[in-house]
């Protein structure tokens, strides 16, 4: 340890203040007399037997020779007056400081002196003079290269903005500090300072929280009173900002009683003033105008601080009705605030004066130099000539080393990048394979008990619903991933439509009722939206958004709790918040729930593939609107949607509601009781290797129709030599003859030719589609499928097929026997209703003129092969386009595709293709 750092250690070091120079001291060092009188003076309690005690430091200090020696007692001296609270002579000596330490050349001791010249122009409300000296300040440390200076120096800085209210700024000088302290690894005690600014400066209660109990483990573990009380200070402040009243005058009052039991004169000042404003604003009248007179008792107040307190008087003698002297207050807090603003303005003055008398004096010297560079010029070209080459060749190789140092960065920066993407893929793909697997072993273990629960039907029941419901958050995480991809892909479109915002809104949200009562959380919904406010918006967009913030708060809330959903209105947005009371968010980890995969520390056990929050708010920022959470660690989360509902005097409704009547009064295609009971006489060949999945077609099939089960398609043609079936199904994947195969042994007897062919299979490509229909299947369903459809397209084939057949009866003498250039016709047919099928004005007569047949002769050839009258081919063909379209994710909302297939009325589509496929136009968009 160096000479200097024993001296600091030494005159931190508390003695016991004694009146005269002790026998064992009489012989002793300078060294030992400096610093026994130093101590002495420092605990004076006047400032004249201080300011005699620092004398005799003084003298020993000079006595030793030791130029370090010296200057840390008389910065002792001046701390001395600025912890007493004498701001002027804290100035005074601090410019004495100053000088002697730049005599010296001691950029240590300059620095101590800037800085308490800063602290002594801030108390006397000379901000920007203390500016400019925190500055100077920080330039010294710069100059000295020490890391823990320059850290203290930043501190001095922010603390500075912070007392010009310039919040942040002043954050961010603090944050710098304390990189600096990370960086140089640093005692936690060092960033104690730091701690505790922050807290003052910082948005938000949970940030302030936190570094104010960071800052309260250091300062408790030093066992420093007066530190503690500066602490409880700073605590008091950072509460009355945030508004946190109660807190702060329990701070306040701590600090006081702390910093008076040690005599702590500056921080008892403000502890007294910044008490009397928190119990201001507490109401607590008296309490406030009883420390509000003792700050007024201390003649050391600074101004400034003296302002608030006579403001604080006037407003906590108003507030009890002492009219009187909350007047007397009023006056002279207004008088001292005239003064303060004369002495800024005198102050500016004085330094725009010495600034400009600089320049005058600069100008002169500027002049008498320029001359001697005249002279100087001829003499050094021809030296600046010759270091000219070596200063380029230098900068070339600079610029080199330069160049390589770069492309070295740029290349570990590419490298890293890398290894972050594939540690996000990583933890990515775990979480899904974690999501799905659980699913599945609660799907398939369900499914399990069911079987043995058979003989019970409501255990069965359940068993079967559990797994039903965890098949669809597999299919929901699927979903998410999807949309995620659109996002990428920049394919995300937005689709309005004009709703009745508040009957959408409830049924969004109303839908969470009974999860909620099965969770047992308390499940509260207020919509403050008026009934008849009509808006266009992405109601699929927004339903996402809703839902997953709703089954969030549901998911990571406990039993007993409860959930609050609010709705409102205002200037024509949408506010929406949903508030939980489950685990809540630690406020580092608020906006990094919002990043894409990004799980919260704390819901790892809850589980979640990490894109619903992601994707919700990227809905959001694309809607036009934000979506933001509040949320406290232990208590709970609110997340707020905000969203732009622009009114709109449309009614919804009306027209669809029109077009579905004209249409449905022209189509009558529902099929009479008489139909219905031909078709439960139909009789099914089912094709299939999968014995499980061929008595599962059959056990959907059979209370409908007669089902005949073959295991592949050589024992398929074998049976239908022998009976006769209304129609087959078939897979395609099966041992001997696949399906492919199969249909090309049934094309090749006649009276099965025309007989209705399903595929059903687990091959999705668009060429195994394609190669079926070619070889004339009339329908192609890929596992898995909905029960409902695989009924609703087998009734349909069964239906148009017992038509054709009923109208080859009837009509004998028109049956043509030119089988192959009907079914061409029939081809031209289907293209001429391509070629128009988003045309919505598309008539019989038209397809008719297009392929140069009349109706009739159109109509004739239709029933003959299909069963079908024109309307109902036509029908048939845009509906067959429309699942296309939609299994294949082409658009993304149902009103594309149905302007493409020709279909304008929406009740009438989704109506029309339950009808024919047995599941919601909607089911296959999700």
């Amino acid at each position: 340890m160096n000479f200097l750092s024993v001296v600091f250690l030494l005159l931190s070091t508390s003695v016991l203040c004694q009146v005269a120079l002790p026998d064992s001291l009489k012989n002793a060092s300078p060294l030992q007399k400096t610093l026994f009188y130093a101590d002495r003076a420092n605990a004076a309690e006047q400032p004249k037997d201080a300011n005699a005690n620092f004398e005799k430091a003084l003298l020993y200090a000079e006595e030793s020779q030791e130029d370090s020696l010296y200057l840390a007692t008389f910065q002792k001296k001046v701390h001395y007056y600025f912890f007493h609270g004498d701001y002027q002579q804290t100035i005074n000596l601090a410019q004495s400081l100053l000088h002697l330490s730049e005599e010296k050349n001691d950029l240590f001791f300059q620095y101590r002196a800037k800085t308490y010249l800063a602290n002594g122009n801030k108390m006397l409300v000379l901000e920007n003079e203390a500016l400019r000296n925190y500055r100077e300040a920080l330039d010294l440390t710069k100059q000295m290269g020490d890391s823990l200076l320059i850290g203290d120096a930043y501190n001095n800085l922010g603390d500075a903005y912070m007392t010009l209210e310039r919040f942040e700024e002043a954050e961010e000088y603090f944050k710098v500090a304390l990189s600096i302290y990370d960086a140089i690894n640093t005692d936690e005690s060092e960033k104690y300072i730091t701690y505790k600014n922050l807290a003052r400066v910082v948005d938000g209660k949970e940030q302030t929280q936190y570094y104010l109990e960071k800052a309260l483990h250091i300062v408790k573990d030093e066992n420093n009173p007066y530190k503690l009380s500066l602490f409880y200070l700073t605590s008091g402040d950072a509460y009355t900002n945030k508004k946190m009243y109660p807190q702060a005058v329990e701070a306040l009052d701590k600090s006081y009683q702390l910093a008076d039991s040690i005599n702590y004169t500056v921080v008892k000042n403000i502890s007294m003033v910044a008490a009397a404003r928190a119990h201001y604003y507490l109401k607590n009248y008296e309490k406030s105008i009883e420390y509000g007179q003792l700050a007024l008792k201390d003649t050391a107040i600074a101004p400034k601080n003296k302002h608030h307190t006579l403001f604080s008087l006037y407003q906590s003698y108003a507030g009890i009705g002492d009219y009187k002297n909350a007047f007397e207050y009023a006056e002279a807090a207004f008088d001292l605030q005239d003064s303060l603003n004369i002495n800024e303005a005198n102050a500016n003055y004085a330094e725009y004066d010495a600034r400009f008398n600089a320049e005058q004096k600069d100008k002169e010297i500027a002049q008498q130099q320029l001359q001697l560079a005249k002279e100087k010029n001829t003499r050094n070209l021809w030296i600046f000539g010759s270091l000219a080459a070596l200063l380029v060749g230098f900068g070339v190789f600079q610029w080199r080393n330069q160049w390589q140092k770069r492309r070295k960065i740029a290349i570990e920066a590419e490298l890293q990048k890398e290894q972050e993407i594939n540690d996000l893929r990583s933890k990515f793909l775990g979480n899904i394979a974690h999501e799905i697997r659980t699913p599945l072993t609660l799907i398939s273990g369900n499914l399990k008990l069911a079987l043995e629960q058979l003989s019970h039907p409501e255990k069965a029941k359940k068993n079967l619903e559990i797994a039903l419901q965890n098949s669809t958050k597999v299919t929901e995480d699927a979903n998410e991933i999807l949309e995620l991809l659109k996002f990428e892909k920049d394919k995300t479109k937005i689709h309005t439509k004009l709703i009745v915002l508040k009957n959408t809104v409830s049924r969004i949200v109303l839908s969470f009722g009974s999860l909620a009562e099965m969770k047992n959380i308390n499940f509260h919904f207020q919509n403050d939206i008026p009934a008849n406010y009509h808006t266009k918006i992405d109601v699929d967009k927004t339903e996402k958004i809703i839902n997953n913030l709703i089954s969030n708060a549901l998911k990571y809330s406990p039993a007993e709790s409860t959930v609050e959903v609010s709705a409102h209105l205002e200037k024509e947005q949408l506010l929406l918040s949903v508030t939980d009371q489950g685990q809540g968010i630690h406020y580092d980890e608020t906006e990094k729930i919002f990043e894409r995969f990004y799980q919260a520390q704390n819901a790892q056990s809850v589980g979640g593939i990490g894109i619903g929050l992601s994707l919700s708010r990227e809905f959001a920022h694309l809607l036009g609107g934000s979506l933001e959470v509040e949320s406290t660690l232990g208590k709970g989360s609110t997340f707020q949607l905000i969203m732009p509902v622009p009114k709109s005097n449309e009614i919804p409704e009306s027209i669809e509601t029109i077009t579905e009547k004209l249409v449905e009064k022209k189509i009558k295609d529902i099929p009479s009781e008489a139909t219905k009971t031909n078709l439960q006489q139909s009789r099914i060949l089912i094709v299939e290797d999968h014995p499980q999945m061929a008595q599962f077609l059959q056990e959907i099939l059979s209370p409908h129709y007669h089902c005949t089960i073959a295991f592949d398609g050589m024992e398929a043609l074998e049976r239908i030599e022998k009976e006769h079936f209304d129609l087959i199904t078939s897979d395609i994947m099966m041992p001997r003859l696949d399906g492919f195969q199969f249909r090309e042994k049934v094309n090749a007897l006649p009276k099965y030719r025309h007989i209705p062919f399903i595929l059903i299979s687990a091959k999705t490509l668009e060429e195994d589609k394609i190669r079926g229909f070619t070889l004339g299947v009339d329908d192609y369903i890929v596992k898995p499928f909905n029960k409902e459809e695989l009924l609703a397209r087998v009734q349909n084939l069964l239906r148009n097929y017992q038509a054709r057949e009923q109208w080859k009866l009837e009509h004998k003498n028109l049956v043509s026997e030119t089988i192959s250039a009907d079914e061409k016709l029939l081809q031209e047919i289907e293209a001429t209703i391509l070629e128009n099928l988003n045309r919505d004005d598309f008539t019989i007569q038209q397809l008719a003129e297009g392929v140069n047949y009349s109706q009739r002769q159109l109509t004739r050839i239709l029933k003959q092969y299909t069963g079908m009258t024109p309307v109902q081919f036509l029908l048939e063909v845009r509906l067959q386009k429309a699942y296309q379209l939609l299994q294949h994710k082409t658009f993304f909302t149902l009103s594309e595709v149905r302007y493409d297939v020709g279909i304008s009325s929406s009740t009438y589509f989704n109506k029309k293709f339950k009808e024919r496929f047995g599941v919601a136009p909607a089911s296959l968009l999700s």
